[in-house]
């Protein structure tokens, strides 16, 4: 089941489709000023795996004429909201929910993006969620110190468009370095997006450009925009075709939620002032939400910004990122070369030849530094 090619009048449709829905509060939606903002079920890509897992839910229910298949499109202080083929609806857990078994995803909790058997009785103003469907990728931090937690920032999804702030000074290469390994590591594509260009000269611009395009290679697509200026936004849109689903990640203050009104081209989502001092700014995102674009374009979720991005057992990611160090690594002389000052390492002599950039390495060698550390601080039992 794929999402429907959306047209000029998509945002119409979906306006009709909410406001028929006699279940969902309003009022509880602080966040966002409009339902047409809210993606349709249609919008949004189902595969077969999570069809068969959905069918064996309805096989064992004693009422399978009310479950559907749903998407959790946004998580906050209240109950999930969840869109539907018939319906927009908050939703609540089943009882023993969290107690299930965790393999195959059906004791998972939901994460927006997630696909979602959903009961919904007649007469219900909530659903029940039944199960979380198997997910096709994940993006997730860790943050459980030692303790083995991880917290699920989306999941289903295809691109991750890493928002970095210009006009500031230097753009934070190891900020765009982590968030590309994440990337990476869960399956989706990574974008790196340089929001507030308005904000730099020429000379600025093109020099804060140059090195993200040293530190991510020639493949990963740069995208500079200015909200202001209502620059770059067809760029950003062009990552992120109808049916496909992209997570914005960024730190506070970096624009997120400015960028994605000026996608959508209208304040849908609360926008906070930076401190001057800093350019840091407050959480004006408080929940996790998805918004659809207008026009022949997906899904995008966006969430608070998140001050660190620690990497704990993300070596897939690290080695999908950084392809040609991994490659020459395999004719170093010793097999624990650190690739600073050992006799016969390749990797070294791949940078004396110009076949690997000084910063992906730097960028490389303090990634898979604090990786070390992080595994060797994590209780025993803990197995990533």
């Amino acid at each position: 089941m794929q999402g429907k090619t959306k047209g000029a009048g998509r945002r119409g449709r979906r306006s009709a489709q909410h406001a028929a829905d006699a279940t969902l509060d309003v009022g509880a939606l602080p966040a966002i000023e409009a339902l047409e903002d809210i993606p349709a079920f249609s919008d949004f890509q189902v595969n077969d795996a999570q069809l068969d897992a959905f069918e064996r839910v309805r096989a064992s229910s004693e009422t399978p004429d009310e479950l559907k298949l749903g998407c959790v499109v946004r998580l906050d202080r209240g109950f999930p909201l969840v869109v539907t083929a018939e319906a927009l609806f908050r939703a609540e857990h089943a009882v023993g929910f969290a107690k299930q078994n965790k393999e195959k995803g059906d004791g998972m909790l939901p994460a927006v993006g997630d696909r979602v058997a959903v009961r919904l009785a007649p007469g219900h103003d909530m659903g029940v969620i039944e199960r979380v469907l198997p997910r096709r990728t994940v993006f997730e931090r860790w943050r459980g110190k030692n303790r083995g937690e991880r917290q699920v920032l989306c999941a289903n999804v295809d691109t991750v468009l890493i928002v970095q702030a210009l006009g500031a000074g230097e753009v934070l290469l190891g900020r765009v370095a982590r968030s590309l390994v994440l990337a990476r590591d869960c399956g989706a594509a990574p974008a790196v997006v340089l929001t507030k260009a308005d904000r730099c000269t020429p000379d600025e611009l093109a020099r804060e450009r140059g090195r993200v395009r040293r530190l991510v290679g020639a493949d990963i697509p740069i995208i500079v925009t200015s909200s202001a200026l209502a620059t770059g936004l067809d760029g950003v849109r062009a990552q992120v075709p109808a049916g496909t689903c992209a997570m914005i990640l960024g730190e506070s203050g970096a624009g997120k939620s400015t960028l994605l009104n000026a996608l959508l081209g209208h304040d849908a989502l609360a926008t906070g002032a930076v401190r001057e001092r800093d350019d840091a700014g407050r959480h004006t995102t408080v929940a996790r939400v998805m918004v659809a674009l207008p026009g022949d374009a997906g899904v995008i979720a966006d969430a608070p910004g998140l001050r660190s991005l620690p990497l704990v057992g993300h070596e897939r990611g690290l080695a999908l990122s950084f392809p040609e160090v991994v490659r020459a690594s395999h004719g170093c002389r010793f097999s624990d070369c650190t690739h600073t000052h050992e006799p016969g390492c390749a990797v070294r002599e791949a940078v004396d030849a110009g076949e690997i950039d000084q910063v992906r390495l730097d960028a490389f060698l303090a990634l898979a530094d604090e990786m070390r550390v992080s595994a060797q601080s994590l209780d025993p039992d803990i197995h990533l």
